[in-house]
């Protein structure tokens, strides 16, 4: 089985199936699919701030804005020009919410900033030579304490393995909380 290359997908350009995958999980993506995995992490204090890395279209962004009704907030972090600008639609109505265009190495946010990092399918598309630095720049911007909540395929034709995740979140100073496998998808939480 030929291995997932990340390099191969145009983000900045996706394709009219990317784009309408975008749209489908703007309409039923966080009910039927995101918040349930929301819920099953523990949810929402409200008042926590919040990186969603990897934010796409906003889907995501959007239901953790409207979950954080006690004075919490959330940044998008996106690379995509046509995302960012997707997601900063979908958010415009939420005032606790922005949008970053670019790469988190060189946005400039604050260290240990953030009570909590979420990432839904992200790093396996990140170039494998980029990966180390990236997460230890998430690690860095958790606050002592805070959580990094991840969910990645691990199919070797699109994902990367466990083994891999785990490494890269110890590498970056976290610690494991909990891990859960189902399919080819992992799910797990780590710990500043």
């Amino acid at each position: 089985m030929k291995e997932f290359d990340p390099g191969a997908f145009d983000f900045g350009n996706p394709s009219a199936l990317f784009r309408f995958e975008d749209r489908l999980k703007g309409l039923i993506g966080w009910p039927l699919y995101y918040a349930p995995y929301f819920r099953s992490r523990g949810g929402f204090r409200g008042d926590e701030e919040v990186l969603d890395f990897g934010c796409g279209g906003g889907v995501i962004t959007r239901g953790i804005a409207a979950g954080l009704d006690r004075g919490g907030s959330v940044t998008g972090v996106e690379i995509s020009s046509y995302f960012s600008e997707r997601a900063r639609k979908r958010v415009a109505r939420y005032p606790n919410a922005r949008i970053l265009h670019g790469e988190i190495t060189e946005l400039g946010l604050p260290r240990q900033s953030f009570d909590l990092v979420s990432i839904v399918h992200v790093i396996h598309d990140i170039p494998r030579d980029r990966r180390s630095v990236t997460v230890q720049a998430l690690g860095a911007l958790l606050k002592p304490g805070g959580r990094l909540w991840i969910w990645e395929p691990t199919r070797p034709s699109h994902g990367m393995p466990a083994e891999e995740i785990r490494s890269l979140m110890e590498e970056a100073g976290l610690r494991g909380v909990s891990a859960e496998f189902r399919g080819n998808e992992f799910k797990g939480a780590f710990e500043k």
